[in-house]
């Protein structure tokens, strides 16, 4: 029957709370068997299916190796969680917490989160307050033998005038897995926050992950995200520019491995008038890769002096891969400066011939083109540390240094 694996496992985990706990979790879960996993009859899922979880058996919180999957950066704070369960903390002792904080009923993987969501990142600044050196929250999903499934909630609030940098590390490894984790995040007035969401699962993992973030007056976030892993991968990220000033820059770079199913959706609100909001996309999609990216922007009625624009590029490296690109604009007011653009090509080739004809070999010239292509995403990297392991995790050459003649 589908689902009744999952419903053995909420039974178990039920039993281990409280009364209060428990009410909540059941509404939730009574959502999620409802409404199911989500397919592509779903307009914002249509081009991944998640049924197929449906009949599958996944052991919440899975005991394996404790062992991290890359050194920490060194100039940061960090929190790292292993299968929903805190690991290691550098610096960062007040910014966890064992509760999760449930948002009203839902459905869906929203709903599933919500019913078996351990706590996780809590952090939240007061007025003013700035963080002295970034955070790194790696959250690692892990299996060996037996299948795992593990789910968290966090919250990042910034009081007025506060500041942050943030960094959402994803990580995968072992065999079948399932994660999911759900952010929501509350800008103040004035308020800047610098997130950097990177996401590198493995083979044989699915990760589902959601960012909620409420903009006030004056308010700027800074988002750069980066794919990287071979796995199945759907990323949620919304942005509510709710009080006038507000700003969202989102910059993405999606380069996964072969075999990996890449989704992300990102929508901006504006809701109130004198916003402004980019987003920058880059696509490297190579053999057997899918990659889709959805962008869309609404402009509420008396939104008015909008100022957004969506710019979509994408380089096809293979005849086996496949991009799905759309960018969206609704608009309900009359006073508005939009544009949206999507882009689908294939590496140029009267380029790769000139640098072979001064002497670059082929996969040099190749990686300096691609190089070239991404480094509009790479260069929004204001973290100089994370900017060198992103760049080496996506093996493009950071100089030349072959000889040729001019």
């Amino acid at each position: 029957m589908p689902l009744s694996s999952y419903s053995t496992q909420f039974e178990r985990h039920a039993n281990a709370l409280t009364a209060a706990e428990r009410a909540p979790r059941s509404v939730q879960f009574a959502r999620f068997l409802d409404s199911g996993f989500p397919s592509r009859d779903e307009e914002h899922w249509h081009y991944t299916d998640l049924t197929a979880l449906s009949d599958r058996s996944f052991e919440p919180e899975g005991q394996t190796a404790e062992a991290l999957p890359q050194p920490l950066l060194d100039d940061a704070d960090a929190l790292v969680y292993l299968n929903g369960r805190l690991l290691s903390e550098r610096g960062a002792a007040d910014w966890h917490s064992d509760a999760a904080e449930l948002p009203p009923p839902s459905r869906g993987v929203d709903a599933l989160n919500a019913a078996f969501a351990t706590g996780g990142l809590r952090l939240r600044l007061s007025q003013g307050e700035r963080l002295t050196r970034p955070l790194q929250v790696v959250l690692i999903s892990r299996s060996d033998a037996q299948p795992t499934m593990s789910h968290q909630r966090h919250v990042i609030e910034l009081g007025d005038q506060a500041e942050a940098t943030v960094l959402l590390d994803f990580v995968g490894d072992g065999g079948e897995r399932l994660a999911t984790h759900f952010f929501e995040l509350r800008l103040g007035r004035g308020a800047r926050l610098n997130l950097y969401r990177i996401q590198n699962e493995a083979a044989g993992g699915t990760l589902v992950a959601r960012i909620d973030a409420k903009l006030s007056r004056d308010a700027k976030l800074n988002a750069v995200t980066v794919d990287l892993g071979a796995g199945l991968a759907r990323h949620d990220l919304d942005i509510n520019l709710a009080e006038a000033g507000a700003e969202a820059d989102v910059a993405g770079l999606y380069a996964a491995q072969a075999g990996a199913h890449i989704d992300n959706l990102v929508r901006v609100v504006h809701s109130a008038a004198h916003c402004r909001s980019r987003m920058n996309v880059r696509g490297l999609v190579d053999e057997r890769t899918k990659a889709i990216f959805n962008g869309k922007v609404l402009v509420q009625p008396g939104a008015q002096k909008t100022d957004s624009e969506q710019r979509i590029a994408n380089l096809l490296l293979s005849r086996k891969a496949e991009v799905n690109a759309k960018p969206d604009l609704e608009i309900y007011a009359d006073d508005v400066k939009c544009a949206h653009g999507a882009t689908v090509g294939q590496l140029d080739q009267v380029a790769l011939s000139y640098l072979r004809s001064r002497g670059i070999p082929k996969d040099v010239a190749r990686g300096l083109l691609l190089r070239a292509f991404a480094i509009e995403i790479l260069d929004r990297f204001d973290w100089p540390a994370l900017r060198a392991r992103v760049e080496a995790n996506l093996h493009l050459p950071s100089e030349l240094t072959t000889d040729f003649e001019p």
